[in-house]
């Protein structure tokens, strides 16, 4: 049977996964928006498009997936807020 302390653990450690991962995310947005799209070309897979079109698409998409995390990291705070109260009736 799993504790209320077992449980505060378990999603204090997906916060500090979310933490780990949101870092390694804004790590490598920060590594793609530093390339020069003027010194990159694309490759023939998919539509047709151009590297500085290419490289601007997957900033973005990794600043709205960087969100995504802020949103569900704001959740995990208030969770965690509630699960570090619960402990087993005496």
């Amino acid at each position: 049977m799993s504790t209320p302390a077992d449980l505060d653990e378990q999603v204090t450690q997906v916060r500090d996964a979310l933490h780990a991962l949101r870092r390694t995310l804004l790590d490598l947005e920060r590594t793609y928006a530093d390339l020069d799209a003027h010194t990159l070309d694309v490759n023939d897979h998919g539509d047709p498009t151009t590297a500085p079109e290419a490289l601007e698409s997957a900033v973005d998409a990794l600043r709205a997936a960087q969100d995504t995390l802020g949103i569900a990291d704001a959740d995990l705070d208030v969770a965690k807020r509630h699960t570090a109260r619960l402990t087993e009736r005496q």
